[in-house]
């Protein structure tokens, strides 16, 4: 039987590339065990395929060079269940990270398709929200966000780096407003008091707070911020011929935005009004 192997011919055999045999080669984690003294071919024993058997499965689960390298000089069945062992802690807590990448692309794939939904076949609808929890970038007197949105985002980066607790970035859907009624009548634009995001169950605290429970008439904007106000006057016509009262503040969130899109005619945002129940 064959017992030496020139490096084409183990690349072919374990299905890796010439060059990545020569790197182990160069940075010494597997060389070639036999120097012809007449050729000066180099050739690999068959005795070392356990070896290279070894690197392979090493490497294609997620252990370093390093880790493999150490391994090798050190290979008893004692730290092999070590490394092992960390290995698999290491993996379940990436595992777990991913569900929660997953759910949150999941989350977002939705968030789109409503938007989609809504720019499509817009509608006037009255819908029952739990309590959502939240938490504030911005509650204070009522602004122009197309004037103020820069600095009030601003902050809220120079409050979270000085806090030092990790930024994941926000997405469509994340973020929220609250109208200023006043700002709703006469001229001028619509000017807001709040800004928030949307939080999970997982970030919410004892002291979140939350957008209240209860019925909201529902109707989405399309197009560009600053005609939004005639979105609201449309909804306010349509709540008078229902007989319904708005009862709290007015929200809306961002549902397709600038995230997902450059055209800020095909933006959605979706106006949420709490109402009385109808008499």
């Amino acid at each position: 039987m064959k017992r030496r192997f020139r490096i084409g011919e183990m690349a072919r055999l374990f299905q890796i590339s010439a060059s990545t045999l020569r790197y182990y080669d160069r940075i010494g984690l597997f060389q070639p065990g036999y120097v012809d003294p007449e050729t000066q071919y180099r050739y690999y024993n068959f005795e070392q395929f356990v070896v290279l058997d070894t690197i392979i499965f090493l490497k294609k689960n997620g252990f370093s060079i390093d880790d493999i390298q150490h391994q090798l000089a050190n290979r008893t069945a004692e730290n092999t269940k070590e490394l092992l062992e960390r290995k698999q802690e290491e993996t379940e807590k990436e595992m777990a990270r991913l569900q929660k990448v997953s759910a949150m692309i999941q989350s977002k794939i939705e968030t789109i398709q409503t938007g989609l939904h809504l720019r499509q076949s817009p509608s006037f609808v009255y819908r029952h929200f739990p309590e959502r929890p939240i938490t504030y970038l911005y509650n204070d007197q009522p602004v122009d966000l197309f004037v103020e949105s820069d600095a009030i985002f601003l902050k809220d980066l120079e409050d979270l780096a000085s806090a030092g607790g990790g930024y994941d970035g926000f997405f469509t859907g994340d973020m929220g407003t609250m109208v200023d009624m006043d700002s709703l009548h006469g001229e001028g634009p619509a000017k807001y008091f709040a800004v928030f995001v949307f939080i999970s169950k997982e970030q919410e605290t004892a002291g979140s707070p939350h957008l209240p429970e209860g019925t909201y008439a529902c109707y989405p904007h399309r197009g560009p911020y600053e005609t939004i106000k005639e979105s609201y006057a449309v909804m306010m016509r349509q709540l008078k011929e229902d007989g319904r009262q708005v009862s709290g503040t007015p929200l809306e969130v961002a549902v397709l935005d600038e995230s997902v899109t450059n055209d800020s005619a095909a933006y959605v945002t979706w106006i949420q009004i709490p109402v009385t129940e109808k008499d």
